[in-house]
């Protein structure tokens, strides 16, 4: 639960910062399905009861197409020899729920009122009819229960009821549409729904991949060195490569001018400890992290440089325990 806690703010602290900058960089990073303690790798699906939306199907292909770091994380079976863990479940809720209403349009085919020009002996309209067409809010949602069984112990290892809804609205400009129509739209848009929700149930019973965007620093600060004004613009280039996933040149051009600074840029450190997060190697992109803190005293900075240290602190561990996990 403390991780749990923790990765909740690391991803909330993620969008906070991300709000101050304007160039970011997106990183991902492994993270453990929430079954502790337990490998999943070969499982038996069986039919979802209620399921009118396609829910076992999606969660049959996700399964089957599964892959992290070019493995196949599941092996699907028919019968429950050999298997970690049974998946079943029940669709608790398919519906479409809607409020009628009508919009006003003017039609430009139909006169109500005419005045008559003397003049130019003609009439000309000074109102049209007004049109009422039939619009639709509609509410769609699918509620749907999962559950792990583990087949010799028929111990339940994991259970959650995850709940979608999506909004349309929509007019008619013909006669009002009934059942028909309706029903094959809300099995379309539920079955979208279906599939939503099967990605977030893999999420939760495998290894999987989470996202940051990390904010970038697109400034030397002159307070912490004097710098050349080409020096200036070198950082500017790279940051701009760094924006755009050029993230070896980047890295390459960084330690040169690392270099040239004698390492006592933090702004470059830092950057160059996000490059090597977005890389995959944490240990050391932590180690930079740390280095760089040491190289500053400016409070906003190092609010910065802390959470990339809490952050990949914390990822490290998650993609050790995530690793565990794989086949």
């Amino acid at each position: 639960m403390k991780n749990l806690f923790s990765i909740g703010l690391i991803i909330i602290l993620s969008h906070f910062f991300t709000a101050c900058s304007s160039k970011k960089l997106t990183v991902r990073t492994l993270h453990p399905s929430k079954i502790e303690k337990e490998k999943i790798n070969v499982v038996k699906i069986e039919r979802f009861r209620n399921d009118d939306v396609n829910q076992t199907l999606s969660l049959e292909n996700k399964i089957v197409n599964k892959i992290v770091d070019n493995k196949r994380v599941f092996t699907l079976k028919n019968d429950i020899f050999g298997v970690d863990a049974i998946i079943t479940g029940e669709v608790l809720n398919s519906s479409v729920s809607f409020q009628t209403y009508y919009k006003e349009e003017i039609d430009y085919s139909r006169c109500r009122y005419y005045r008559y020009d003397e003049k130019h002996k003609r009439k000309d309209c000074i109102e049209y009819s007004i049109r009422y067409i039939p619009c639709e809010n509609r509410e769609y949602n699918v509620t749907t229960n999962v559950q792990l069984i583990q087949p010799i112990t028929n111990k339940i290892i994991f259970s959650k009821t995850y709940d979608k809804s999506s909004f349309d609205n929509v007019c008619f400009d013909r006669p009002y549409p009934f059942n028909m129509i309706l029903s094959s739209e809300k099995y379309r848009v539920n079955s979208q729904i279906a599939n939503e929700i099967a990605n977030d149930i893999i999420d939760d019973i495998s290894p999987h991949y989470v996202y940051f965007n990390i904010n970038i620093i697109e400034e030397l600060d002159e307070n912490n060195l004097s710098y050349t004004k080409e020096q200036r613009k070198k950082f500017e280039n790279i940051v701009e490569l760094i924006s755009n996933t050029n993230l070896d040149i980047a890295k390459m051009q960084l330690e040169i001018l690392d270099k040239e600074l004698n390492q006592n840029s933090f702004e470059v450190i830092y950057n160059l400890a996000l490059i090597y997060e977005a890389l995959g190697k944490l240990k050391i992109a932590n180690n930079l992290y740390n280095e760089a803190k040491m190289k500053t005293t400016n409070i906003e900075y190092l609010d910065l440089i802390n959470y990339g240290i809490n952050r990949t602190n914390l990822n490290l561990e998650e993609k050790i325990k995530a690793k565990s996990q794989l086949p």
